[in-house]
């Protein structure tokens, strides 16, 4: 139910409104509106005075605040599905963990590096279901090597970096902690690469520091916002942007600071699980269940932290500059329905007086051909204004050829939102047409080149090799993509 800060029904008090009377301007709730059917199409209408009703909508965290939405945060792990992918992530990680404790160290790179693929690979999946406003835990995907295992423990090692490499740059310049020394030591010691285990660091420097621990509690406040920025940034470097975070912080404000005390609650619930499956790991590795079950309770719990900062996104990703502001709008009553039966209405919908203005304009068949005709004799300037004013026409109405006339015009002109535009078109609205993967090349060069959108650039390449292969498009495309993917 909406809280109750929200407008309430006038007839009805206790029961929330979703529409007001365009004419009485009373609000309604489903009991006062009614459905007619005016020829195809449904309109809503006020039952006492017979006015239009309007849909009210609201910013989606007036609807549910953050904190209401965090109440639910722990039964989000504990569906069929979340135990499923818990299990099925708890049981590779139990093995490659495993596999770190007994190879050689060169030999633990790769184990090492698998097991960071998949615990950052699943963490950030949730987050962006969360973001989506998902409320089941997704399967991760693991098919690419580059996007789906190297990417994300990149942005995991560099947004968890301003804890451990902030707190290891001030033992170093701080702190009198000579690391080439540490460093000569541990490579001169036989047993680290039998063993793989590093010599401990003084870390009891820093324990007797009081800017080492405001350092340390300002690094863990900062944490959050910088896992948030992995996945609503568009490059690594985004995530260690420290203008970008402090700006986000300062406009989420309230919400940030909920989102600080539930990870800290789930740090302190962490800790303990991290006890108790310390202790399991201890049992002889004969009981390889006892591995998994603790594996499966750490999962649980980071299940838990990554939905708590997908919700923030979902709540108020739009201060963060992530997606557009009108998808943080919704209506009161989403999915609500006037409690009354369809009524459908013989009387035709009144006709519009089109102004002067309206009747004189060509119609949209004339503008089209207007359109062909600008194309054919390479008018650019006339080509672009009439593409732009028919851009409420389907994609299908406008032949390929002239999405990709004025993409390529658009391009050259250096409106690169228009040229996205026009070659995304040509390509959805013919897809199997010779000239969609052409388009589709053009679009990743703009997105890449002009635009500096590496990421997205990637994924349309991929898009063609997948969608068009053994053409030039795709062999061009395979070589602008790494080459793991």
């Amino acid at each position: 139910m909406p809280p109750k800060r929200l407008a309430r029904c006038k007839r009805h008090p206790s029961a929330p409104a979703g529409w007001r009377c365009d004419g009485c301007e009373a609000l309604l709730c489903p009991e006062c509106v009614e459905a007619r059917r005016m020829q195809t199409v449904d309109l809503l209408f006020c039952r006492e005075c017979g006015g239009q009703a309007e849909t009210l909508i609201v910013h989606r965290s007036e609807l549910a605040t953050f904190a209401d939405r965090l109440t639910q945060v722990w039964r989000y792990p504990f569906s069929k599905q979340g135990l499923m992918v818990a299990a099925g992530l708890g049981a590779v990680m139990a093995f490659v963990g495993f596999m770190t404790q007994v190879t050689l160290i060169v030999a633990r790179l790769a184990p090492a590096a698998i097991g960071a693929g998949l615990f950052w690979g699943a963490f950030f999946s949730i987050m962006r279901a969360s973001a989506r406003g998902e409320n089941e835990v997704p399967i991760p995907e693991y098919s690419d090597v580059f996007s789906d295992w190297l990417l994300p423990a990149l942005r995991g090692v560099f947004a968890t970096s301003v804890v451990w490499l902030t707190l290891l740059l001030y033992l170093v310049f701080a702190g009198g902690w000579d690391v080439f020394q540490y460093l000569d030591r541990l490579l001169s010691d036989p047993m680290f690469y039998m063993t793989g285990r590093f010599h401990s660091i003084p870390g009891e420097r820093l324990l007797g520091d009081p800017f080492a621990w405001v350092l340390g509690l300002a690094s863990l406040a900062y944490l959050p916002m910088a896992l948030v920025m992995a996945v609503t940034g568009n490059g690594l470097l985004d995530t260690l942007n420290p203008v970008r975070a402090v700006h986000g912080i300062l406009r989420l404000r309230r919400d940030y600071l909920v989102a600080l005390g539930s990870l800290f609650t789930l740090g302190l619930v962490y800790l303990v699980v991290r006890i108790v499956s310390s202790a399991l790991r201890e049992v002889p590795f004969e009981l390889v269940i006892t591995r998994w079950l603790a594996q499966v309770l750490e999962c649980l719990v980071v299940f838990m932290m990554a939905r708590v900062l997908g919700l923030l996104i979902y709540t108020r990703g739009d201060a963060l500059g992530y997606g557009a502001p009108s998808d943080y709008i919704t209506p009161v009553l989403a999915g609500a329905a006037p409690s009354t039966s369809l009524r459908v209405d013989p009387a035709p919908l009144p006709a519009e007086t089109p102004t002067p203005a309206e009747a004189a304009a060509p119609s949209p068949e004339a503008r089209l051909q207007e359109l062909a005709a600008a194309v054919q004799a390479r008018d650019v300037p006339q080509a672009l204004t009439l593409y732009t004013a028919l851009s409420f026409l389907p994609k299908a109405r406008i032949p390929p050829a002239v999405h990709l006339f004025v993409g390529q015009a658009s391009a050259s002109k250096g409106d690169n939102d228009l040229a996205v535009r026009a070659l995304e078109s040509a390509a959805d609205s013919a897809p199997d047409d010779p000239l969609a993967p052409r388009a589709l090349v053009l679009l990743a060069r703009v997105l890449a080149e002009r635009m500096k959108e590496q990421t997205r650039a990637e994924d349309v390449y991929r898009y063609i090799v997948d969608r068009y292969p053994d053409t030039e498009a795709a062999r061009f495309a395979q070589g602008r993509l790494p080459p793991t993917s």
